[in-house]
């Protein structure tokens, strides 16, 4: 068994507003494993990155955001941890690659000054050390020419060899967890699947922990070996790989599954569409925050809150109509 090396349990984050606390995230409860790729899917607003930003307490906490529960890591609970304590863990233990790897770096440096930032602020080295390691880290991730990248700024780079400076940067302290926030966005197919490999390469050479996050079902049914669906700031099902692809039992999981292109689609056939869309923080539903948009739902679903609960060894989902479902499996099976 791979060893547990992050536990969130029970954990909710509230952001201030003029309309009063808005609760992104509601009662969300994971483990992380060492070696492990851990999928974490859902729409756009469904509270996938607010999760993992989260986990780093990312936020101003004196003017933005409230954190309950905990997030038990190396046997503290870094809800509890001071900031400079903080400061400690977040590129040394637990690193992020955020989605727009030109925002994330910053232009009046060159990239290897980047790395060595990193490198510099966890280790005692000297600069001249922390500058050959930087080179060493531009080479692992796969860059051309190390030397010469070093000594250049974010924008002299493409798209690609940025994203790879950024997983550089995160690797440099030799961390546990590795979450990667939809680290292909706005890369072509091709750079896609290099960065994509890059992670999974990473992820066995090093044996750390991956938080993957993304829309892309496909790269989690290729990479991953758990999956967490979430939904208007819960989790609603969570499984293995094969649980969730071969027999998802949330609605929603459903439709995200049915959503994916098939190539044995026929001409003209219009792909699966889930109806309505992710209400806002300050419109959630009473009961199930699905059932507005759930073809099963009934009048227990739209008043009362289900509970997220285990279904078998692997899986647990969050639904009253889990026995339905399961009838409508073995029949269409």
């Amino acid at each position: 068994m791979a060893e547990k090396i992050l536990e969130v349990d029970n954990l909710s984050t509230q952001f201030k507003t003029e309309r009063g606390l808005l609760k992104a995230i509601d009662g969300v409860s994971f483990d992380v494993y060492e070696g492990e790729m851990l999928g974490i899917v859902g729409e756009s607003g469904c509270g996938k990155s607010v999760t993992s930003q989260s986990i780093l307490r990312l936020y101003d906490e004196k003017r933005l955001v409230n954190y309950t529960g905990e997030i038990r890591f190396a046997g503290q609970n870094l809800l509890d941890l001071p900031e400079k304590q903080m400061q400690n863990i977040r590129g040394e233990k637990i690193s992020m690659v955020f989605q727009d790897a030109l925002s994330s770096l910053n232009p009046v440096f060159t990239v290897g000054n980047q790395i060595q930032e990193s490198l510099m602020i966890h280790s005692n080295i000297s600069r001249k050390e922390a500058a050959r390691k930087a080179v060493e880290l531009l080479d692992l991730v796969g860059i051309p020419d190390p030397e010469k990248r070093y000594s250049q700024y974010p924008f002299e780079l493409s798209g690609g060899m940025r994203q790879r400076v950024m997983i550089a940067v995160a690797l440099a302290c030799g961390p546990q967890i590795l979450i990667a926030d939809e680290p292909t966005t706005a890369l072509d197919v091709t750079i896609q699947a290099q960065i994509m490999d890059l992670i999974v390469e990473m992820n066995h050479k090093f044996q750390m922990g991956v938080m993957l996050i993304t829309h892309d079902l496909a790269v989690v049914a290729e990479t991953c070996s758990r999956v967490i669906v979430m939904y208007l700031g819960q989790i609603v099902e969570e499984g293995l790989v094969e649980d969730i692809f071969d027999r998802p039992m949330h609605p929603y999981t459903r439709g995200l599954m049915a959503s994916i292109p098939k190539l044995d689609s026929k001409k003209g056939e219009r792909l699966h569409q889930i109806r309505g869309n992710v209400p806002l923080l300050s419109q959630i539903p009473e009961g199930c925050r699905f059932a507005p948009r759930c073809p099963y739902a009934t009048e227990q679903c739209r008043s009362q809150m289900p509970e997220l609960r285990r279904i078998n060894d692997t899986q647990k989902v969050r639904c009253h109509q889990v026995q339905l479902l399961e009838e409508f499996s073995s029949e269409v099976g």
